[in-house]
């Protein structure tokens, strides 16, 4: 299976670029591995509100291959703890998914056509995040949910 981590802009943060880097490194062992970031279009054009969550939505959905099984980051999205990330995937393995696409919206969210399309709207619990620590989290979890899959001592 391959993985794809898709998210608007790119990630400036020094600290957080080499722990994504480091992360989706880890993964590439397990499964492909693909960090795609669209354009800033907040910083590139003067858009707000829906206009520019409507705007961000076409961007993405230009990498979005047809059919595919996408996983949206949304805080009113389904919680899980990393066991159950772990059987998510190890069930999406099983039933032999080639891809999977998780997307993480701007700050300002995702557009509704975005969250519908959708296989599963995934939070990553109740606190609230930077727009880039998600990235990091995202990464993070994931690898941890394939060392459970693999039996490695990481996640203990």
């Amino acid at each position: 299976m391959r993985l794809r981590i898709l998210w608007v802009g790119r990630t400036k943060n020094t600290s957080i670029r080499a722990l994504c880097t480091d992360y989706a490194g880890r993964l590439g062992h397990f499964l492909g591995c693909e960090i795609i970031e669209t354009r800033d279009l907040a910083r590139s054009r003067s858009l707000h509100g829906q206009a520019l969550l409507s705007a961000e939505a076409e961007e993405i959905e230009r990498y979005l291959p047809e059919g595919c099984r996408m996983i949206v980051l949304d805080a009113a999205g389904k919680q899980m703890s990393s066991p159950e990330l772990a059987r998510y995937l190890e069930d999406e393995l099983t039933r032999g998914t080639r891809a999977l696409t998780f997307v993480i919206g701007s700050p300002e969210g995702l557009d509704r056509r975005i969250r519908e399309r959708a296989r599963l709207r995934l939070s990553l619990g109740k606190m609230t995040w930077t727009h880039e620590m998600c990235r990091v989290l995202l990464l993070e979890q994931l690898y941890r949910a394939m060392c459970i899959i693999r039996n490695i001592p990481y996640h203990k």
